[in-house]
C-alpha cells in the first residue's frame, strides 16, 4: 500500500487521533490476502477532507450543553438507514427531544444501488451539511449484497473514503447475522448471512481497519463455534479496533453455553483493541425463531444481572452506547432511547458517563473528553 495518501491527511487526522490512527502501511503479519485498493475507482473528484477540528468542537459544545442542562447525553455508535428513504429533519428533531448526544448513522447500500454500481454511499455529506453537531461520519454497512457479492470492491470503496478523510468510523460488518425479530415475523429469512470471519473477506475487513486506524463494528452471532476463528483474527490483527455489537444478545441459548461474563472478561484481558456495544432488547424481548429471551443481561424482573453489571463496572472503558436503529424502525427513537437509558441507569454513575459518551469519544478522537 502506498503510504502517501495517508501522509497527506496527517494534518486532518493525526492531530486528533495520534500517529497510530493512520498507519502508513500494515505490518507484514497483518497483510490481507489481496490488496483491496487495487479495485478502487472514482467517477468524480473526491470531496474535501473533513474539518475534524470543527466537528470535534461542535460535538463537544453539544455534549457539554446537554450536561449543563442536567441530561446524560449518549453517543449512539450503531444505527443505519436507507439513505434514499431518510427524513433527516425528523431524525434530528427526535435526537433533540430525547437529549441524545450524537448518532453514527450509517447508509446501507441496497440492491438497487448495488446493481447501479454503488459501493460507497456518501450520506455523510448530507448529514454534516444539515446537522454537523449531531451526526458522526461513518462508513457504509457491510452487508449483502455488497459484502457477499463484491467484497473487494466494497472494501476498496470504504478504504478510498477513509483515505480521503471522509470518515471517523467504519460501518457495521455482518459476518454472521440472523434475521431480526421483525424480519422473522415478516418471513424475511433471506436476511440471514454467514461469512467465515477468517476467510478472505474477514482478512480484507480486518486489514482495512488496521491500515486506516478506524474502528469497525462487527455483527457476529454469539455461538461457541464462532469464537475460535474470531479470536484468531483478533490475535493476527492487533491494530484492528473492533466493536463487537450486541453484548450478550444470544438468539439460541443452546448454541452458546460458553458465552458468559467471565468469557467476555477473558477477551477484554487478551485483546486490548476489542470493545463491545450495548445495543440489545429489553427483558421482555423474545426472538421469535427460537422463542427465547435473547437479551441475556436482564433478570426476569428487568434488572441488570449482577455478573454483567460487575463486568462493565470492572472494565468501564470497553463498552459503548448504541441503539441499533435501522431503516424499518427509525421512527422508534423515543422507545429505543427509553430502553437504553433504563440500561444506563443500572450502572454506577461514573460508569454511566464512560459508556454513554466518553468511550465513543476516545474511539473517534484518541483522547479523553475534556
Amino acid at each position: 500500500m502506498n503510504a502517501r495518501p495517508c501522509a497527506l491527511k496527517r494534518r486532518h487526522i493525526l492531530g486528533w487521533m495520534g500517529a497510530a490512527a493512520c498507519p502508513a502501511i500494515a505490518p507484514a503479519a497483518e497483510a490481507t490476502p489481496a490488496e483491496p485498493m487495487a479495485a478502487a475507482s472514482t467517477a468524480s473528484p473526491a470531496p474535501p477532507a473533513l474539518d475534524v477540528a470543527a466537528l470535534r468542537q461542535g460535538y463537544a459544545k453539544r455534549l457539554k450543553a446537554l450536561l449543563a442542562d442536567g441530561h446524560l447525553p449518549y453517543i449512539d455508535i450503531e444505527s443505519s438507514c436507507h439513505s434514499q428513504k431518510l427524513d433527516l429533519d425528523d431524525i434530528a428533531k427526535a435526537l433533540d427531544s430525547q437529549h441524545t448526544g450524537l448518532m453514527a448513522l450509517s447508509a446501507d447500500i441496497g440492491k438497487g444501488q448495488y446493481e447501479r454500481g454503488v459501493r460507497y454511499d456518501p450520506l455523510n455529506q448530507r448529514l454534516l451539511a444539515a446537522y454537523p453537531d449531531r451526526f458522526i461520519p461513518v462508513g457504509n454497512g457491510g452487508q449483502g449484497p455488497c459484502l457477499n457479492e463484491d467484497p473487494t470492491g466494497f472494501v476498496a470503496a470504504q478504504e478510498a473514503a477513509a483515505r480521503q478523510g471522509q470518515l471517523l468510523l467504519l460501518g457495521e460488518y455482518e459476518f454472521h447475522h440472523y434475521p431480526s425479530p421483525r424480519q422473522v415475523k415478516r418471513g424475511e429469512f433471506e436476511r440471514e448471512a454467514k461469512l467465515p470471519i477468517d476467510g478472505p473477506t474477514g482478512h480484507a475487513v480486518f486489514g482495512l481497519a488496521s491500515r486506516t486506524g478506524l474502528a469497525f463494528q462487527l455483527h457476529y452471532e454469539l455461538e461457541d463455534a464462532n469464537f475460535p476463528p474470531l479470536e484468531k483474527m483478533l490475535a493476527q490483527y492487533p491494530k484492528a479496533r473492533v466493536v463487537w455489537c450486541h453484548l450478550a444478545q444470544i438468539r439460541y441459548e443452546e448454541r452458546a453455553p460458553h458465552y458468559t461474563a467471565d468469557y467476555v472478561a477473558s477477551l477484554i484481558q487478551r485483546f486490548p483493541q476489542l470493545s463491545f456495544d450495548t445495543a440489545f432488547g429489553d427483558a421482555s424481548s423474545i426472538y421469535p425463531a427460537s422463542g427465547q429471551h435473547h437479551a441475556r443481561v436482564w433478570t426476569a424482573l428487568g434488572g441488570l444481572k449482577d455478573e454483567w453489571r460487575d463486568l462493565i463496572a470492572a472494565h468501564p472503558q470497553r463498552f459503548l452506547s448504541a441503539l441499533d436503529l435501522g431503516g424499518d424502525r427509525l421512527d422508534r427513537i423515543a422507545s429505543y432511547d427509553t430502553k437504553h437509558r433504563h440500561f444506563l441507569a443500572q450502572l454506577p454513575k461514573p460508569v454511566q458517563e464512560q459508556v454513554a459518551y466518553r468511550n465513543a469519544w476516545r474511539l473517534m478522537f484518541g483522547e479523553e473528553f475534556a
